[in-house]
């Protein structure tokens, strides 16, 4: 006779049959189908089926950050053979970002996927973005233990780096000032003031430092060639701060 544990299991769907064509759209099949079933459960749900904080994704998710940044470094390393490495560290905090793995995550529907709580289901867990962007890199943790460097290179390339040239166009034609001006007026913090804190360099290669406050507090620092670089840099940073 099977026991309670194994009905409900039995029960229920075989996993991997339903995960056809979230895999197509990461290009990658699972050996293990139990990774990917791992990389999709949220706290919730495994708090709401008393199971251990060992079932979660997190660790997956800890593991998939790490193997995310070393991949785009090394690809930007080889890319921008002449970037210093300040640009570079720039653009890798966009290509790795929350707002960018949560496109990526929308784009292959991996919010339809996730095991949610009850609770979390109800309230819009599904396309929560710091809910979908951490199980993106849980998903990059589980394809990385299946596969190995190649394969989750081969998926990262796929599903992210193929469209850098189109991520850094959109990201750098943004009016920062604009839209953290649209955000502080919305939400009651009234507008940004930007203050220069420091010339660096010779008159003829000047460099500005520049800060952005609101309500008196720093809430971002630029530095440019001119004042309207530094203080758009300024302004960005202070909405990367926001968006995390």
């Amino acid at each position: 006779m099977l026991g309670k544990k194994e009905r409900k299991e039995n029960n229920r769907p075989k996993d991997e049959e339903k995960f056809g064509p979230l895999c197509q759209s990461l290009h990658y099949q699972f050996k293990n189908p139990a990774l990917l079933i791992l990389a999709l459960k949220h706290r919730s749900f495994v708090g709401m089926n008393h199971q251990s904080h060992a079932d979660t994704n997190e660790r997956l998710e800890f593991l998939g950050d790490a193997v995310l940044g070393l991949i785009v470094t090394e690809f930007l390393y080889k890319k921008y053979p002449l970037q210093p490495e300040g640009r570079l560290t720039e653009i890798k905090s966009l290509v790795v970002s929350r707002k960018i793995l949560t496109q990526v995550a929308r784009r292959i529907h991996l919010g339809e996927y996730l095991y949610l709580g009850i609770g979390e289901e109800k309230s819009g867990g599904r396309d929560r973005s710091s809910i979908i962007s951490d199980a993106m890199e849980a998903v990059f943790g589980a394809v990385y233990l299946d596969g190995g460097y190649e394969a989750i290179k081969h998926v990262i390339n796929s599903l992210i780096l193929s469209d850098l040239d189109d991520i850094l166009h959109h990201y750098l034609n943004r009016n920062f000032k604009s839209q953290l001006l649209e955000y502080t007026q919305a939400h009651g913090f009234g507008v940004p003031k930007y203050f220069v804190d420091e010339e660096i360099g010779p008159e003829h290669d000047k460099s500005f430092r520049i800060s952005v406050h609101i309500k008196e507090e720093i809430w971002g620092v630029g530095q440019g060639k001119n004042k309207k670089q530094a203080e758009q840099r300024a302004a960005r940073d202070a909405l990367s701060k926001i968006e995390h």
